[in-house]
């Protein structure tokens, strides 16, 4: 069963990749029955394996020095209530930050976010959410409005490239 979960995992990412893999490369997967993935023997490890460990029911790349987990446990977004001005940490990605403060507060997007990150943000008080971006951070709307609407607005952020974020939804200046 190990060996044609590999075989379908390695078929399935490689068809959409367009790229084919040889027998070769399927014998070179080790399959981890361990709860820590870096006590593996590493002696056989190339820089971009992949394992699917079966104790774990996850999948993860060898990046030369350890392994790293490639796919989220979490498909459920997590609602973070807030009451005053926050910056976010990469753990926030894919989640809802709901806004209640009766004053206006600051959203500040660090630098280091990865590419791909993506936040729901919600104003449920009265204050409203200017959202900025630290040092290095470019933060782009069409319209030039960075701040929530008002009361029940919700706004989308993503990061599209290194350091940028493009932001949408019910805004004004």
């Amino acid at each position: 069963m190990k060996r044609c979960t590999i075989i379908l995992f390695m078929f399935l990412s490689n068809l959409l990749l367009g790229q084919t893999v040889t027998r070769n490369d399927l014998m070179r997967l080790p399959v981890g029955s361990t709860t820590s993935i870096n006590n593996l023997p590493m002696t056989t490890a190339d820089e971009g394996q992949i394992i699917f460990n079966s104790t774990l029911k996850k999948i993860f790349e060898y990046n030369g020095t350890e392994w790293k987990q490639l796919l989220e446990d979490r498909l459920t977004p997590v609602v973070v209530p807030l009451t005053a001005s926050y910056t976010l940490i990469n753990s926030n990605n894919t989640n809802v930050l709901t806004f209640d403060s009766a004053t206006d507060i600051t959203l500040t997007i660090p630098t280091g976010l990865p590419i791909g990150y993506n936040i729901s943000i919600y104003q449920i008080g009265d204050g409203q959410v200017t959202i900025t971006g630290a040092g290095g951070v470019q933060i782009k709307n069409r319209l030039s409005r960075f701040k929530t609407a008002g009361r029940d607005a919700g706004v989308g952020i993503i990061s599209t490239a290194t350091n940028i974020f493009h932001i949408t939804g019910d805004l004004k200046l």
